[in-house]
């Protein structure tokens, strides 16, 4: 039977979560509003250079501000509407919403990621971000019709996918540990990341990688090169939202939201406690992505001259500016003149 005391004592978990959750809350209301008031809401100048890409760019940010709009709408508003409940995959998407503010985290170590100055964009709010203090990233040329929306429907579209895989690999293999189901899973995803952002995202320039470890990554020295620990990160951040999901019980709750039912507390306030925790895990997925990402680009060794559209942020390795930090190192590290 269980006591006042244990009824009223908060699961660890979910207080962590909740904790982190409301953190990455008030992190991103910080941000954005800063990045408004404070003069840095600018449009990056894209500059002289002809893009011939234009109208997928444009395509791209009506079907992708629509296609999040209708997932809004989906898992989060008609639930709401129906239940006054918020299923997990609604409470993903919008933990994702908040989860982009760490994006500008790229470029913390090194000149690593360029977004399009084409997009419809005002630069960014990086000087905010507690790791996101890289020169000019003021400038960094921000997606928001298009951008926030991948975190979205990657994040969920992959949780969904990753638990699909799941229920398919413990029917066929019902003695196989959770690791090893697991990690079939993360070796499935990586291959989908990598043939998705070449084809949909970095081809048509959307965004590029202006510095990658030349015997680590596909087509080094093109405009269109691409660093294979993107995909494995990718995998990182999508195994860790497949397993919130997976991990949802018959009561609809995730383990970062368990317990949160047996508090003797408004409902209101278990709602808040409950998309937070889901929100600080979402965010904790995308900075288990961001930062082994960042401190990997310091391999870096090939750098391609990216046009004026994907230049307005490069703090390093373009005309005008000094050698990235990885160049740098590496050539300390041979006897040669930094």
């Amino acid at each position: 039977m269980t006591t006042r005391a244990e009824a009223e004592r908060r699961p660890s978990a979910l207080t962590f979560w909740s904790a982190f959750g409301a953190a990455t809350i008030a992190l991103g209301l910080y941000c954005w509003t800063r990045w408004f008031v404070h003069g840095e809401f600018r449009r990056p100048d894209p500059g002289p250079d002809a893009y011939h890409y234009l109208w997928y760019l444009r395509g791209f940010e009506i079907a992708a501000s629509i296609a999040g709009v209708v997932m809004l709408w989906h898992w989060v508003v008609r639930p709401w509407r129906r239940t006054r409940h918020v299923p997990i995959d609604g409470k993903i998407l919008l933990g994702m919403m908040f989860a982009y503010v760490v994006d500008p985290t790229l470029n913390v170590f090194n000149s690593a990621f360029a977004m399009n100055a084409h997009s419809v964009s005002f630069g960014s709010w990086g000087n905010g971000l507690p790791l996101g203090w890289s020169a000019d990233q003021q400038r960094f040329a921000e997606g928001l019709l298009w951008a926030p929306q991948l975190y979205m429907y990657f994040g969920l579209f992959a949780a969904m996918l990753g638990c699909a895989l799941l229920r398919q690999l413990r029917r066929r293999c019902p003695r196989a540990s959770n690791a090893t189901l697991y990690a079939i899973v993360f070796v499935v995803f990586m291959p989908l990341d990598c043939i998705a952002e070449v084809v949909f995202l970095v081809l048509p320039q959307l965004y590029v990688f202006p510095g990658v470890p030349h015997d680590f990554s596909l087509f080094p020295g093109r405009i269109y090169q691409f660093p294979l620990y993107q995909s494995l990160f990718a995998a990182v951040f999508a195994i860790m939202v497949t397993w919130l999901r997976d991990s949802v019980d018959a009561s609809g709750r995730s383990a970062v939201e368990r317990g949160v039912d047996r508090l003797p507390i408004a409902m209101w306030r278990k709602h808040a406690m409950s998309f937070m925790a889901v929100t600080g895990f979402c965010a904790a997925s995308a900075l288990g992505y961001f930062l082994p990402y960042g401190y990997a680009s310091m391999s870096a060794d090939t750098y391609v001259e990216v046009p004026s559209y994907l230049a307005p942020a490069a703090y390093c390795g373009v005309a005008g500016k000094p050698v990235c930090a990885s160049v740098y190192l590496d050539r300390l590290g041979h006897g040669g003149a930094p």
